[in-house]
């Protein structure tokens, strides 16, 4: 693209242009990916500021640089372009989506959004897309997966800039459908701004990542531009939808003002569609759905409530862009594996170890409550807090973890540099208001891999042994860096220690 027409694709509050007719060939927010003719946008973040590497991105052959302060352009002299902008994140996702030509305007985008839920909701709606006839690109904190590409991203935050490019792949490849978990900090700093969503789901919303929203207000606001977003998308020619928990104040909130239509899905009467007659074991959920489409019964591989409520959320959106009953079914039957939830190992002691991403108190009280279901012996739980994170809610999961364990083992998630100790403790007072009220046992043990061996020593016949909040993550951040990791691996390998590597982790 030309640097002018670039620029009309965001909007600016001063530029400097050597030369509006030439070629930007490539976009990156980072400044060892600079290739020469290349936009370099200095991204301003919690820990590092892009404008510090104006510098290596001119050396490097930078066109255009982006940023939201002018003082570091004029730093570097008249030979260099530049732009100055008001959010060099939302700049960037404009920008992207124009460099690689709008995918999202030809294609049918679902959102997905809500504290606990997002990913598996986002396998299911990918998978009943799919057996509707409908190939489907899925793009999650989890799992990419791009027509035969599949991968895991790098880490849990999408930018703009993967995101317009994945589309453009999808959409090169005939995949006219994508499903993206949209995350709380992606819609507050503006990194899905340019995706034209046609469908939005909200799965449930609690306080959560207040460390960053500041406030539950802020948080609700960032949850509610998803809608406004999909109330936005006059200009394609697909029907739109929001599809919501209907048994969620906060969000009916949102949507009621908006004027897209919307289904409300859950347990309670009179909602649009409503599950009934359910019944679940350790490894499944059946349960007949109620819906404007008619009625049916869904099987679904994985147990719990919560997961009721995300196949509820899935195969509404379903139904509202076209798919068929019997697809609706198969697609909720056959799901692809969500890496890190519910994931079951079958101990050769007469134990059960369960690998959740559960990891806050809302998740853990969802999990831990179908776990109890089960009847086990005793219930076993390994869990911790994240390291300069929300410390408000660390008692509380405490609290929820002691009121359904036998066992209590308190750990590290991702200290982060915060001292472990400290982190720990704050979930530790939850556990001794609970153990004051009934009988609990339990450990504070901060070498993750110790905790979880010392979780599998206690555990006899009839147990369950449920590892909680790291799920598919395979490290550990310090703040010395980060170490490998995965609870699943760490708890095959000390049970079947001569098992072989490659058959360790489905």
């Amino acid at each position: 693209m030309r640097i002018r027409e670039f620029l009309s694709s965001f909007p600016y509050v001063k530029a400097r242009i050597r030369d509006w007719e030439e070629e930007i060939v490539g976009i990156t927010q980072h400044s060892k990916d600079v290739r020469p003719g290349y936009a370099f946008f200095a991204l301003v973040g919690s820990s590092c500021d892009g404008h510090a590497f104006l510098r290596e991105a001119v050396d490097r052959g930078a066109r255009l640089l982006v940023g939201e302060r002018e003082e570091p352009f004029l730093a570097l002299g008249e030979d260099i372009s530049w732009v100055c902008v008001e959010q060099s994140r939302k700049a960037l996702a404009l920008a992207s989506h124009a460099f690689f030509g709008f995918p999202s305007r030809r294609m049918r985008i679902v959102g997905v959004t809500g504290t606990n839920g997002k990913t598996t909701t986002c396998f299911l709606i990918q998978s009943i897309l799919e057996k509707g006839g409908m190939p489907c690109g899925l793009l999650t904190t989890a799992r990419n997966i791009v027509g035969p590409f599949e991968w895991e991203p790098p880490n849990t935050t999408m930018e703009s800039l993967f995101l317009a490019r994945s589309l453009r792949e999808m959409e090169t490849l005939g995949i006219r459908h994508a499903v993206l978990e949209v995350s709380s900090h992606g819609l507050a700093l503006g990194r899905v701004e340019g995706i034209l969503f046609d469908a939005a789901v909200f799965t449930n919303i609690i306080p959560e990542h207040l460390e960053f929203h500041g406030t539950f207000e802020h948080y609700w606001q960032s949850k509610k531009r998803l809608a406004e977003m999909v109330e936005e998308s006059l200009s394609k020619p697909f029907p739109r939808v929001v599809v919501v928990n209907g048994e969620d104040e906060h969000i009916l909130a949102m949507v009621r003002p908006s004027g897209v239509p919307f289904l409300r899905f859950g347990f309670l009467k009179g909602l649009e569609v409503q599950a009934v007659r359910v019944r679940w074991d350790h490894s499944s959920s059946t349960f007949w759905a109620l819906t404007p489409w008619g009625r049916f019964e869904v099987f679904l591989p994985l147990p719990g409530k919560h997961n009721v409520y995300n196949a509820l959320g899935a195969l509404a959106v379903g139904l509202a862009l076209g798919v068929c009953q019997e697809a609706v079914q198969e697609g909720l039957r056959h799901p692809r594996r969500v890496p890190g939830r519910w994931e079951v190992i079958e101990a050769p002691q007469g134990f059960r170890v369960i690998v959740d991403f559960a990891h806050n108190w809302h998740g853990l009280e969802h999990a831990l409550r179908t776990a109890k279901a089960l009847k086990p012996r005793r219930l076993i739980t390994v869990f911790g807090c994240g390291g300069e994170r929300d410390r408000s809610k660390r008692p509380q999961m405490g609290r929820v973890v002691a009121a359904f364990s036998d066992v209590c083992i308190v750990t590290t998630d991702n200290p982060r540099g915060e001292d472990p100790l400290q982190t720990a403790q704050d979930a530790v007072w939850g556990i001794e208001e609970v153990a004051r009220e009934k009988p609990v046992e339990w450990f504070v043990v901060l070498d993750r891999v110790e905790a979880i061996r010392l979780a599998l020593s206690l555990a006899r016949e009839g147990d369950v042994v449920f590892l909680a909040g790291k799920g598919p993550e395979r490290f550990q951040v310090y703040a010395t860096g980060s170490i490998p990791h995965n609870d699943y691996e760490v708890a095959w390998r000390l049970l079947f220690p001569e098992e072989r590597r490659d058959a360790v982790h489905p």
